[in-house]
């Protein structure tokens, strides 16, 4: 037996005090079981630095939405996360999908304890459902149903995986005002590729990456593990044969493309790789500068600036973009700083278009509101590369995403279409881009000099219905 030295002793309660006061000094002594499946080896966690930035945001006392890739080690993370915070004292509730999901999470969490140095386990009692510490704190683990946790205060809640909770706005509503006195919320997921940019995990995503919340929108992408490159991730693409929106959704390269089920898009061929970037051509030097307004009212009113170039390429070079209503004194003065060769507007908004007109001088008119042929040639730009948006225009590169077919008929019109967006639920900037495109391909094809007609090859949509 080994016999404990004085000074060893006060070593050692050094080191538990410091570990006690820092979450990262405590994560030296964190073990973990590895995820191999055949042969599963207790082995030391590992301090990557992306995990290191997070943990100290977290032990900061941070809010956070995390949208993260596959496989970076983030249940393990909060595992010793809320150990750590039990033993502190903190309660502390963890979220999963279902029961199977929330006790494999506790369980981790009792891995992480036990299996501490036995000099700093402080005997914490274990069971299914939850683990008392001496300390008063507690970790309890909660399925996703619509009233998890409500009959407790919580100073850490945690839901693990949210997009994938069947209740997670519920969740969110009964938990909430047991957080509300200063109380930490961390909501940590893969995006779900059945769901794409819908659920409550998206919105709360977005609201919060515009600073609506109060909560910090951090993404993780999948380079971020040491040891994963281009060819690491072509490997795992060919895993996932025949699996193309899983893939993206777990492997993304940004938030966007996380979020993106291809299924039931209206402009499936986007990629916001190719089609989002700075123009070379000045605006001024287009042969053509056409803006198009829709008008949201209570929801988002949405301006978009599109110059052609002399190779009949279109380019997005502005966006206006508010919630809430806007006196069209205001759309009038952002339209006043281009020399627009034509502005359309919707054709219901006829006094909106005369004002535009007599009080500025604009040349405003009612748009070809033909939706099937704006999305059809809106399609053929994107498909030839034709079509192209400044990075600047965040509002209407976040629209694209969510932007998808319903599977309903519109009652007014019977168009089939969709218009919900992780932004808002109207995809205002889309319907503003189609009307500029419809006059821009309009003037293209009459005849002129040095503006032949474009060749209209592309891939037309299809399940549009009139």
């Amino acid at each position: 037996m080994t016999t404990l030295t004085k000074e060893r002793a006060f070593a050692m309660l050094a080191t538990e005090e410091l570990c006690r006061r820092n979450f990262i000094d405590f994560l030296d002594f964190v073990k973990l079981r590895s995820d191999d499946p055949l042969n599963p080896v207790v082995t030391k966690w590992q301090p990557w630095p992306y995990l290191i930035e997070q943990a100290q945001a977290w032990a900061s006392g941070a809010s956070e939405i995390d949208l993260k890739d596959r496989q970076l080690g983030y249940s393990w993370l909060v595992a010793a996360y809320a150990d750590w915070k039990a033993r502190n004292g903190a309660m502390v509730a963890l979220i999963s999908k279902g029961q199977l999901e929330a006790r494999e999470l506790l369980a981790k969490t009792a891995f992480v304890e036990t299996h501490l140095p036995e000099w700093m386990q402080v005997g914490a009692t274990i069971r299914v459902d939850d683990i008392t510490y001496p300390s008063g704190g507690k970790v309890m683990a909660f399925p996703s149903t619509p009233d998890a946790g409500v009959s407790f205060t919580f100073q850490v809640v945690i839901m693990d995986e949210a997009h994938f909770h069947p209740y997670a706005a519920q969740n969110y509503a009964a938990i909430r005002p047991t957080i509300s006195a200063g109380g930490q919320f961390i909501a940590l997921s893969t995006a779900d590729p059945g769901l794409g940019p819908n659920g409550w995990f998206p919105l709360v995503y977005w609201a919060s990456k515009r600073g609506e919340t109060g909560y910090t929108a951090r993404f993780i992408p999948w380079s971020v593990r040491p040891g994963r490159d281009r060819a690491w991730l072509e490997r795992e693409r060919q895993a996932y044969e025949g699996l193309p929106e899983e893939f993206d959704a777990y492997y993304a390269d940004t938030d966007a493309q996380a979020f993106v089920a291809r299924s039931g898009l209206v402009y499936p061929m986007w990629n916001e790789a190719k089609h989002v970037r700075s123009e070379k051509v000045p605006l001024v030097q287009c042969r053509r500068i056409v803006a198009g307004v829709d008008l949201g009212g209570g929801d988002p009113t949405a301006v978009v600036i599109l110059g052609l170039d002399a190779n009949h390429h279109v380019h997005q070079y502005g966006e206006f973009y508010r919630r809430g209503p806007v006196p069209v004194e205001e759309i009038g003065g952002f339209l006043s700083h281009y020399n627009c060769d034509a502005i359309e507007c919707p054709p219901e908004q006829a006094t909106v278009t005369a004002t535009l007109v007599s009080q500025f001088g604009l040349p405003a008119h009612a748009a070809n509101n033909s939706r099937k042929d704006g999305f059809n040639l809106t399609a053929t730009l994107l498909e030839n590369d034709r079509l192209t948006i400044d990075p600047s225009c965040v509002n209407s590169i976040a629209e694209f995403p969510g932007y998808r077919w319903r599977d309903a008929v519109d009652p007014n019109d019977k168009t089939r279409y969709a218009t919900k967006t992780p932004v808002d639920h109207h995809a205002d900037a889309q319907d503003a881009r189609r009307y500029a495109v419809m006059e821009i391909m309009a003037m293209l094809h009459d005849p002129g000099p040095a503006l032949p007609k474009l060749s209209l090859a592309g891939k037309p949509l299809a399940r549009i219905a009139v």
